[in-house]
């Protein structure tokens, strides 16, 4: 049983813009047109019953007149009260709002539910004698795999729903998979709203295809093909079934729906929409498959027919409340709606509410009630200055939401289920040094300067009060545009400079307006030295190691996984970066290696695939984190390198899953660089942040609370929010690193209320197993290898694997060990990062025992007497002196004790907050 039809579509795709974002969709003179849609260009929409059989009833005469009726009630039924209303509403409305035919509909359906009868059962096919009689023999059933199944040959009965899991398809299904199953399928019965959100890879495609056989009574065999046009004839009832997907999923589902049974499918899609249209009208179609971008223009014409069922794959889109593609959506013509998503918390818990209200319209309250009543209480208590009232009330909110209100439309689950199918994955984080040049450039480009306008409004100005401005002054709306446009490119910019010093210099090809913007920034980053690298050729800076720091470190590292046989996917979210990768690669004359992007169509990125996972010969896959994230299959690779962190901590760990996933059988190794003291330390962060605030969403987790700042709130900004911590370089210290120990040393502070030994703790997420001396000692003596090539650092590289040094600074093996080597001073285990503590689960339990008394005190800091609230064991407190007086440069404990002796008590807090936020990172407590 192959991958795709065991566990498919579990990827988030996100959309890319194209021809048709010019359209307008309110136009009167609505046209056919080629909707540029995905990778789903230029594909005409098809028609079949899963055998590739075109199916045709009418003459293409009839289906013209068709469409243009349809089109007629379309446009007239833009301006009547049928329709959702077209007067302007406030954001709180438009977002929360219910159209008034969808209300209609649920009325008749309750009312008429009453009786059983009503529900939306399976169709009734009794008294058909072509339904009658048994299969031919098993052959003639779907799915068909070579592999055995995973359960018995035998129907599985849906208790709740009376419907029915045929033996064909039910064999083959995890028991987690009919969970699934029976969940949608009951709200289908019922007429409401679901949201499946199992993690990546685990077969949300193929549940729902369960579901729709189930929800359609079909039996798994070729009576199947039968079943619609019988029905028809009879003038029975039968269902209408709407899938939306990404483009770059439209041939998946044709794909899967063939493999597991037969299916009368269109596409609408291309020059026959409006025919398509028609036939899905007349009940001449179970399923028609679109895009949501397609959708989007066609929403009138779509929502003219009362769908039974509506799948949203990767509903993740529609998260954005005041988006168009959202809005459009809110107006899908279905009381049954089920979403899909691996991703549903992706940035903030507004993405749940949104797909949440959705799937169920008007159910779970406002977006304000959920902002006040939820999002807000779950940020505060996640607040590493979380006091114990802050902390309760977000430990039960996120109980309460995961117990209460979740399990009712949302339905997750995690590869943990299928963890005895999978190897082994290391998701390490490494923060890379700039070289000295990118370094200097960085550091120029962080100065102030123009930066001011951050401050500054243009004037004059009519507005009295700067915090609350006229709506109609032109100063303060120009004003605003600048501090925007100025702030995004600052920020790119950054990003650009602290992955490769090239990015900035202009090329011949680029826009004279690029290279203006381009020259201005070379020039702030390299005053003294730009025209070198500015009269040089292109390739000849990309190839120079001394404008990127990371391809330093990656370069040595490609040496020992070639050696070793492994096959490497490189991912970066930026095309630019992906030619000078191209480019060093070339140059390098040592690595076979494919390329993939998102201006490939997606038939040649299936083709560089399958190339990329048959020819051995080819060692590096260069991929786009976007593109190459979306629904692809390459587990012959076994190591991942995620070269630039994306804002969306989704986007990385789905390209991740391109490799480890079922058919994979060697263990995957991830390697995301990080350069070290730029903002990519707080696009990663701000990665951790969403990630922990996604699981204390999904399963009301511990998680370990190190940052201080709140996202949304504008007096918590703490260390990883505001322009501030993101325009501030710092090449001497790895924010995280601190802001890590900082959680460690707090928790070791507690550790009597956990009741734990936590005198051993780490403060460096290092390893003291030695490293492979004979790998090292043999990569040090290839005279390829330029940069190990001096004698001293080589005498400095072997002494990490012969535990000379303190064990501070051993590594686990030779990846780490070559990273040491060109400045990488701390890395850590991204999984072991995030998750909970068991100090953190006992002072969560604590919060929500605790009555009123001391609430605004924090968990992690002094009361107001000065006594620590958790009184750390004596030789904790005498380690942590020791390793202070250290710190602070003095020669003996004696002489630190004597010193803080004549010190006051706010002079005493000041050491401390010194020490724990910048001293500690550089000592060993001893």
């Amino acid at each position: 049983m192959s991958d795709s039809s065991r566990a498919q579509a579990g990827d988030t795709r996100p959309r890319r813009t194209g021809k048709s974002d010019k359209l307008e969709r309110g136009s009167r003179k609505r046209q056919l047109v080629e909707v540029d849609d995905d990778d789903y260009d230029g594909m005409a929409s098809t028609t079949s019953n899963g055998d590739g059989v075109r199916l045709s009833w009418t003459s293409d005469s009839d289906d013209k007149t068709t469409g243009q009726n349809i089109r007629k009630n379309a446009a007239s039924d833009r301006t009547s009260s049928k329709r959702p209303g077209r007067g302007k509403k406030s954001r709180h409305d438009e977002s929360t709002s219910v159209s008034q035919y969808l209300k209609s509909r649920r009325q008749k359906f309750d009312q008429a539910s009453t009786d059983p009868r009503n529900l939306a059962l399976p169709p009734n096919y009794d008294g058909i004698a072509e339904l009658a009689n048994d299969a031919a023999d098993a052959d003639d059933v779907r799915p068909q795999f070579k592999m055995g199944p995973n359960g018995e040959f035998r129907d599985i009965r849906l208790s709740k729903s009376l419907g029915v899991i045929p033996a064909p398809i039910a064999q083959f299904l995890r028991s987690y998979q009919i969970d699934g199953v029976a969940m949608m399928h009951e709200k289908f019965v019922y007429q409401r709203g679901m949201i499946l959100g199992d993690d990546m890879g685990l077969g949300k495609t193929v549940q729902v295809i369960a579901f729709l056989t189930a929800a359609f009574g079909k039996s798994g065999d070729s009576r199947d093909r039968l079943r619609m046009r019988l029905m028809r004839r009879l003038e029975r009832s039968y269902p209408k079934v709407l899938i939306i997907c990404p483009g770059t999923l439209i041939r998946n589902w044709e794909r899967e729906l063939n493999t597991w049974g037969w299916w009368t499918t269109e596409v609408f899609h291309g020059t026959k929409k409006y025919d398509i249209l028609s036939t899905a009208k007349q009940g001449r179609l179970e399923i028609m498959i679109t895009t949501y971008k397609t959708y989007a223009i066609y929403e009138s014409e779509i929502n003219l027919i009362e769908w039974d069922c509506v799948v949203a794959d990767e509903c993740h889109q529609i998260k954005e409340a005041e988006a168009d593609i959202t809005k459009a959506m809110a107006k899908v013509n279905s009381l049954c709606r089920i979403g899909l998503t691996g991703t549903a918390i992706q940035n903030s818990y507004e993405d749940l509410w949104s797909i949440l209200n959705w799937a169920n319209p008007g159910m779970i309250g406002d977006r304000r009630t959920w902002i006040k009543k939820i999002s807000k209480p779950l940020k505060a208590g996640q607040s590493h200055a979380a006091t114990w009232a802050e902390l309760r009330l977000g430990r039960s909110t996120a109980a309460s939401l995961v117990t209460n209100l979740l399990p009712r439309f949302f339905l997750r689950r995690t590869k943990a289920l299928i963890a005895d199918q999978l190897p082994k994955k290391r998701d390490m984080v490494f923060f890379c040094p700039l070289t000295p040049l990118q370094a200097e450039a960085y550091a120029n480009y962080m100065q102030p300067g123009d930066g001011q306008r951050f401050a500054k409004l243009v004037s004059p100005c009519i507005c009295r009060d700067k915090k609350n401005p006229h709506p109609k002054c032109e100063s303060c709306n120009a004003a605003k545009a600048d501090k925007n446009e100025h702030f995004f490119r600052k920020c790119v910019n950054s990003l650009h400079l602290a992955n490769h010093l090239a990015y900035v210099i202009p090329r011949n090809e680029d826009s004279p307006q690029d290279r203006e913007k381009a020259m201005a920034v070379l020039k702030q980053c390299l005053p003294d030295k730009w025209q070198k690298y500015y009269k040089r050729s292109p390739l000849v800076n990309y190839a120079d190691p001394e404008l990127c720091g990371k391809w330093k470190a990656l370069e040595n590292i490609l040496k020992l996984w070639k050696k070793n046989g492994d096959k490497v996917l490189i991912f970066s979210y930026s095309t630019k970066l992906l030619n000078m990768l191209d480019t060093l690669l070339t140059s390098n004359g040592n690595y076979s290696f494919c390329r993939l992007d998102g201006s490939m169509s997606y038939e040649d990125r299936q083709k560089q695939v399958d190339k990329f996972n048959t020819d051995p010969n080819d060692f590096i896959f260069l991929l786009s984190t976007r593109a190459g994230g979306l629904g692809l299959n390459i587990v012959s690779a076994n190591r991942v390198v995620i070269w630039d962190p994306n804002w969306n901590p989704t986007y990385d760990l789905q390209a991740q899953d391109r490799a480890f996933r079922l058919g994979q059988y060697r263990d995957v190794d991830v390697y995301r660089l990080v350069s070290a003291g730029t903002i990519e330390e707080i696009v990663y962060a701000r990665q951790i942040y969403k990630q922990q605030q996604a699981n204390i969403g999904y399963t009301a987790s511990n998680e370990r609370r190190y940052f201080d700042g709140v996202m949304g709130e504008a007096e918590k900004k703490g260390e990883i929010f505001g322009s501030k911590n993101m325009f501030t370089f710092d090449k001497e210290n790895v924010m995280l690193k601190r802001i890590v120990n900082k959680t460690n040393v707090a928790e070791a502070l507690s550790a009597e209320l956990a009741g734990l030994r936590m005198g051993e703790i780490s403060l460096d997420n290092t390893a003291t197993a030695a490293t492979d001396e004979a790998e090292v000692k043999h990569l040090l003596e290839d005279d390829t290898n330029k940069d190990l090539d001096d004698e001293v650092a080589k005498k400095n590289f072997l002494n990490l694997t012969r535990g000379t040094v303190s064990k501070k600074f051993e590594r686990t093996d030779p990846i780490t060990a070559i990273l040491n080597q060109v400045g990488v001073k701390y890395m850590h285990n991204n999984s072991e990062v995030i998750g909970s503590s068991k100090v953190e689960e006992e002072i969560s339990k604590r919060a929500l025992e605790a009555g009123d008394e001391g609430q605004q005190v924090r968990p992690f800091e002094a009361s107001g007497q000065g006594e620590f609230i958790f009184r750390p064991p004596m030789d904790v407190c005498r380690r942590q002196f020791n390793s202070m007086a250290k710190a602070f440069g003095f020669k003996s404990p004696t002489d630190f004790a004597l010193h803080v002796e004549r010190m006051n008590q706010q002079e005493r807090r000041d050491l401390l907050e010194e020490f724990y936020t910048t001293k500690l990172a550089s000592v060993e407590l001893r």
